[in-house]
C-alpha cells in the first residue's frame, strides 16, 4: 500500500494506492494515527486507486473516522470506485462516514466543517 500525502492549509490529502485489507489495515490506521498526532484533524482520503476493501480496511475507515471525532474532526472519502463503493453501501458506512464522488467536493465538505469550528 501507498501513500501520498499533500496539504491545503488545514486539509489534509491523503491519496491511496493499493488494497484495503488486512495486511494492511493497521499500517493505514497507523499513518492516520500519526497525522492526527500532529494536530490535523481534517482528511480527506483519495481512494479511487483501492482496487478492493474487506471488512479490516473498512474497520481501518471507521476507527480514523472516531479518531478524528475524538478531536472534533472529520474524514472524508473521496472518488469511491464501484467495488469499494458497494461494500460502502452494502454496510451502510457511507451514511456515518462522508463519501464524496469528487476529490474537489470532499474538499469542499471539509472547508465548510473547518469554517464552522472556527466560528465556534
Amino acid at each position: 500500500m501507498e501513500f501520498n500525502i499533500g496539504m491545503d492549509g488545514d486539509i489534509v490529502t491523503v491519496s491511496i494506492n493499493g488494497d484495503l485489507v488486512a495486511s494492511s489495515a493497521e499500517e493505514f490506521k497507523s499513518q492516520m494515527a500519526k497525522l492526527c498526532d500532529k494536530n490535523f484533524r481534517f482528511i480527506l482520503l483519495e481512494i479511487s486507486r483501492v482496487g478492493f476493501m474487506d471488512s479490516s480496511g473498512l474497520g481501518a475507515c471507521m476507527a480514523v473516522h472516531k479518531m478524528l471525532s475524538e478531536r472534533n474532526g472529520m474524514v472524508v472519502l473521496a472518488k469511491l470506485n464501484e467495488t469499494v463503493g458497494k461494500v460502502f453501501r452494502l454496510t451502510r458506512a457511507d451514511q456515518k462516514l462522508k463519501v464524496a464522488p469528487t476529490q474537489q467536493e470532499g474538499i469542499k465538505i471539509l472547508h465548510d466543517a473547518l469554517m464552522a469550528e472556527k466560528k465556534k
